[in-house]
């Protein structure tokens, strides 16, 4: 056997780390082996000696790095176990009751405490014209309601008699022996608890309770406003919450919002309507047709045809032109557009940009013939 005083051997491979390493990975291959091989942990016999050449490879290490001497948070050469976590502080005992205030008699059980009912969030979704112009929504549904007899808790308390489990104490013995733990059946303060017998131990009602309104949702109601029933939602004694109803509005084919909320409607015309000027029919919310002129541009607003306000007003349609050019002409079409362009190349005033075009052609095709004579 090699004696460790005699360390000749590669530091590296003694702790088993590359050449190359740092100190923070010699330190970490140190600890490592040292928690492994440290005597009071390892009861192989060649515990010592290996512990030993772990701690003069380290030692050896570390003076080539750092050169001479361990650093300062180098670990002892013979490192003490790893601390147990400190165990938890036991639980006090609690004081036993004097005899005038225990229940010689039954215990006398009590709800252990009070749950607030929760408001019941329902959705309604209705169409466009039902929330311009107010509509009935029917609302169905169940409500589980809060046990009255344990308002809710699931469990019964008795103030005055002792915790059946730890005698009042409010701990009981633990896994190892001396120690305590707390008592889980009262939460520590001794006081006795059992669950519900009614609803047992769940802290809501056996049966779903159903009910059925018929709510109005007034005129104009922006998309996302809640609707607030009072006194409907969930049940526990004589608390009640509420039921809060959302209403959205569905999305419409022909109708949707701009970015101010405001009513829009987006127009599809041919690209020769849009040049004549002429007029397109354009769908409201009553069902009838207003007409505007392509003469008043490609974005016009309609006064008093859009969606309702709060105050009862009616708010403005946004009417946008979306210009469609024909991509598929037929024979008698192609024609009439030739028609068109020989017409509008006559004419130097429809497109006088064309014209300007032409006369330049024109010029420079008469320079290249006076050039050639």
């Amino acid at each position: 056997m090699i004696s460790a005083d005699t360390f000749d051997d590669d530091p590296h491979q003694e702790l088993g780390v590359d050449v190359d390493a740092s100190l923070h990975d010699i330190k970490k291959a140190y600890r490592r082996l040292a928690a492994k091989w440290h005597p009071d942990r390892n009861t192989d016999p060649q515990a010592v000696w290996r512990m030993q050449r772990i701690n003069q490879a380290y030692q050896r290490l570390c003076e080539w790095l750092e050169g001479g001497g361990a650093p300062a948070d180098d670990p002892a050469p013979e490192p003490d176990a790893a601390p147990e976590p400190e165990p938890a502080p036991e639980p006090p005992q609690r004081a036993k009751r004097a005899w005038w205030e225990r229940n010689w008699g039954f215990a006398k059980w009590e709800a252990d405490g009070q749950v607030v009912p929760q408001a019941i969030a329902a959705q309604a979704h209705v169409e466009l014209e039902s929330a311009a112009y107010g509509c009935v929504h029917q609302l169905k549904g169940f409500i589980t309601d809060l046990c009255g007899d344990c308002a809710g808790v699931g469990r019964w308390i008795s103030p005055r008699t002792s915790c059946s489990v730890c005698s009042g104490e409010g701990r009981v013995p633990g896994k190892r022996s001396g120690q305590w733990a707390g008592c889980t059946h009262c939460g520590g303060d001794g006081v006795d608890r059992k669950p519900c017998e009614t609803c047992q131990g769940s802290g809501h009602a056996a049966k779903a309770r159903e009910y059925h309104f018929e709510v109005r949702i007034p005129a104009g109601l922006p998309d996302g406003q809640v609707i607030v029933l009072r006194g409907q939602g969930q049940r526990c004694g004589d608390q009640v919450s509420d039921i809060e109803l959302t209403v959205h509005i569905q999305p419409h084919p022909i109708f949707h919002w701009d970015d101010q909320g405001e009513l829009c409607c987006t127009i599809p015309v041919d690209l020769y309507t849009v040049l004549g000027e002429g007029i397109v029919e354009v769908p409201t919310l009553d069902g009838h047709l207003a007409k505007v002129s392509m003469a008043n541009g490609s974005q016009q607003v309609l006064l008093g045809m859009g969606f309702p306000r709060r105050d009862g007003t009616l708010g403005p349609l946004h009417v946008r032109i979306d210009t469609i050019t024909p991509r598929h002409p037929s024979a008698a079409q192609k024609a009439l557009l030739k028609q068109l362009a020989d017409a509008v190349r006559a004419d130097a005033t429809s497109c006088p940009e064309l014209s300007t075009w032409q006369r330049q052609l024109k010029a420079r095709s008469s320079a290249r013939s006076r050039s050639s004579r």
